[in-house]
C-alpha cells in the first residue's frame, strides 16, 4: 500500500512538471522568409506595390509577414534575437497577430528550436501605446 501511494504521489508531481513546461515570452510574430528583419522584403513588396509607403513600421511588418506566409513561408516567433519555429501553424492567433509584438505562451521543444503555441495576446506595452 505504501508503495502504491508513493508511486501515485510521484506520478502526480511528474504531471505537474509537464504542465509547468509552458513559458510566456514577449516577442514578434514574423515569417520564416524574413525572420527578425523585414527590411529587404519590405523593399521588395514596395516594388510590387503591396506595401503603402506611408504605413507605420508595425503595419509594414504585418503586411510583409502575411505576404510571405501567403507565398509559402511559415510563421515564426522572434524574441531576444532568436527565431523559433512554430509547430502549430494553424493556430488562429498567428494570422491575427502577424507582425505584432505579443506575449506568446507555449511549450518549447526538447531541442529548443520549436514552440507549440497555446496562447497569443498583444504585449502589455504595445497595447497601451495604441
Amino acid at each position: 500500500m505504501k508503495k502504491l501511494l508513493s508511486f501515485l504521489l510521484l506520478a502526480s508531481f511528474t504531471g505537474l512538471t509537464v504542465i509547468s513546461d509552458e513559458k510566456t515570452l514577449t516577442g514578434k510574430i514574423s515569417d520564416s522568409m524574413c525572420g527578425s528583419d523585414h527590411k529587404a522584403m519590405t523593399k521588395e513588396h514596395q516594388k510590387e506595390g503591396q506595401t503603402p509607403g506611408a504605413a507605420a513600421r508595425s503595419d509594414k511588418d504585418r503586411e510583409c509577414t502575411l505576404a510571405c506566409v501567403k507565398s509559402g513561408g511559415k510563421y515564426v516567433f522572434v524574441t531576444g534575437g532568436k527565431v523559433y519555429e512554430i509547430e502549430n501553424q494553424d493556430y488562429a492567433g498567428l494570422q491575427q497577430h502577424a507582425g505584432h509584438t505579443v506575449a506568446l505562451t507555449g511549450e518549447m521543444s526538447a531541442d529548443g528550436k520549436t514552440i507549440k503555441v497555446s496562447r497569443v495576446a498583444m504585449a502589455a506595452a504595445t497595447a497601451s501605446q495604441k
